[in-house]
């Protein structure tokens, strides 16, 4: 065989071989090879549907960085996207590759300056500006394309979802403040809220009620609105364990963990946020229901429920005392659910769970004679704390008496006195005495101190 035939064949070869790579790269690129894939077939044909699948904008023209087509790395990449599906029975993808900002931003695509600046309809009442959002980090969060360009369902290969946006506006943000500010969204409304007719009321006769007046009084929002925001957009700390076996409790534990994840997750495009956090809900309720979040929540009209109640147990909190006396069952955790257990009702005709002292006895008590022992704790707390409010009764006279005629350092040093004095009487009163007996009377007997102690300022010569 002659030299020339056999780099003819060799030259044959060659081509054979970079033609198939060539081909092979084509093929393998074209988003029907990714939707030939068992784990890719949803994603194939949402993006079908999808203006980037009618525009033939193939996948790896937004998965692969602008020029990294066709490289090394590239090849890497897919090869190891490969080799995952092949591995699992999975229906999904448990991790999605990212999209740089670089291939949505190409000039041919969406470069920034036809968007940026300009004031978009996100919805029909709702504006929306690019610039305002790209500029802003929240807590080491910086932003990208596909932080709110979202594939949610099988339906959109892209969109961006409303919840994404609650998630950043009225997260861990106080009602309509700052970046939680109804106005940012929402135009103040001008229509009069009275249903009344015209001719029942006019401007000059009856002010009309606005959304404006309201806000110009200092009205809160939420005193109408509460119910427009529901959920808290919790993290899931659960779902860590399906992308990390070890490190991650360590990782939580970190003071700053928020500027930590965001910057791991968002920042580095590994995580979506809503495979962390719950939803926030922001839609209106019909009927009673909306009430209904606000009574679940009895901090927004009852600030610290119960806080007697727990200082009295804790055996803390009183004035004048440097130790803690706390109740056995405080150390034992024992909750209020162990006494609180027969159906009764408040003064007002509540359904409540009261206090039932056979449970006590149970604990306590075997002689059965001795079953009124809770009732008689209340009677002793009763009896004292009247003897106190007769004192505090003494002390308000007294002071009353005393102004003109005293300096008036004494009269501010009697009413520190009688302020400390009437704090403690105010968590035994307001705590029930019977949660921690002993502290109980050991707070009324130290206001008896301060009073009589305020008291005897003003025998004093001066």
């Amino acid at each position: 065989m002659s030299i020339r035939i056999i780099l003819i064949f060799l030259v044959a070869i060659v081509v054979f071989v970079v033609a198939g790579i060539v081909a092979s790269e084509y093929y393998t690129s074209q988003p029907g090879f990714c939707g030939s894939c068992h784990i890719m077939k949803s994603y194939y044909d949402s993006w079908e549907k999808d203006k980037h699948g009618e525009k033939g904008i193939t996948c790896v023209e937004c998965h692969y960085a602008p020029g990294e087509k066709g490289t090394l790395k590239a090849r890497f990449k897919g090869l190891g996207q490969l080799f995952s599906y092949l591995a699992t029975k999975d229906k999904e993808v448990r991790k999605p590759p990212k999209v740089p900002d670089d291939s949505c931003l190409m000039s041919n695509c969406h470069p920034r300056e036809k968007f940026l600046d300009k004031e978009l309809k996100f919805t029909e009442k709702v504006p929306y500006v690019h610039k305002a959002h790209e500029e802003k980090t929240i807590e080491g969060q910086k932003p990208h394309c596909d932080t709110c360009h979202l594939h949610r369902s099988v339906e959109k290969h892209f969109e961006v979802p409303k919840e994404a946006c609650y998630l950043c506006h009225f997260k861990d943000a106080e009602f309509n403040k700052d970046r939680s500010k109804c106005s940012l969204c929402h135009e103040i409304p001008t229509k009069p809220l009275q249903k009344q007719k015209e001719e029942e009321a006019t401007p000059e006769e009856e002010k009309l009620i606005t959304h404006q007046s309201l806000e110009e009084a200092k009205v809160p929002c939420w005193s109408c609105h509460y119910e427009l925001i529901q959920g808290r957009g919790d993290i899931r700390e659960r779902e860590c364990l399906f992308c990390h076996q070890s490190g991650i409790l360590k990782a939580l534990e970190k003071e700053d963990k928020k500027e930590v994840m965001h910057k791991a997750h968002v920042a580095e495009q590994n995580a979506k946020c809503f495979e962390c956090h719950d939803y926030i809900q922001h839609k209106e309720i019909k009927g009673l229901a909306y009430l209904d979040s606000m009574i679940a929540n009895c901090n927004s009209c009852h600030p610290e429920p119960h806080i007697h109640q727990k200082l009295l147990i804790a055996g803390e909190g009183g004035k004048g005392l440097k130790k803690t006396f706390p109740i056995a069952h405080y150390d034992m955790k024992t909750t209020c659910a162990a006494c609180h257990t027969k159906d009764s009702h408040d003064i007002k005709g509540r359904k409540i769970k009261g206090a039932d002292p056979k449970n006590c006895m149970e604990c306590h008590l075997k002689d059965k004679e001795k079953e009124v022992q809770a009732e008689k704790w209340k009677t002793d707390v009763s009896v004292e704390l009247k003897e106190a409010r007769n004192v505090e009764k003494n002390l308000i006279e007294a002071v009353g008496q005393a102004k003109g005629k005293v300096p008036e350092k004494t009269i501010q040093k009697a009413m520190a006195l009688l302020k400390d004095g009437q704090e403690n009487l105010r968590i035994v009163d307001a705590g029930g005495g019977v949660h921690n007996k002993k502290y109980s009377i050991l707070l009324i007997e130290t206001a008896i101190e301060n009073f009589e102690d305020a008291i005897n300022l003003f025998n004093e010569p001066h």
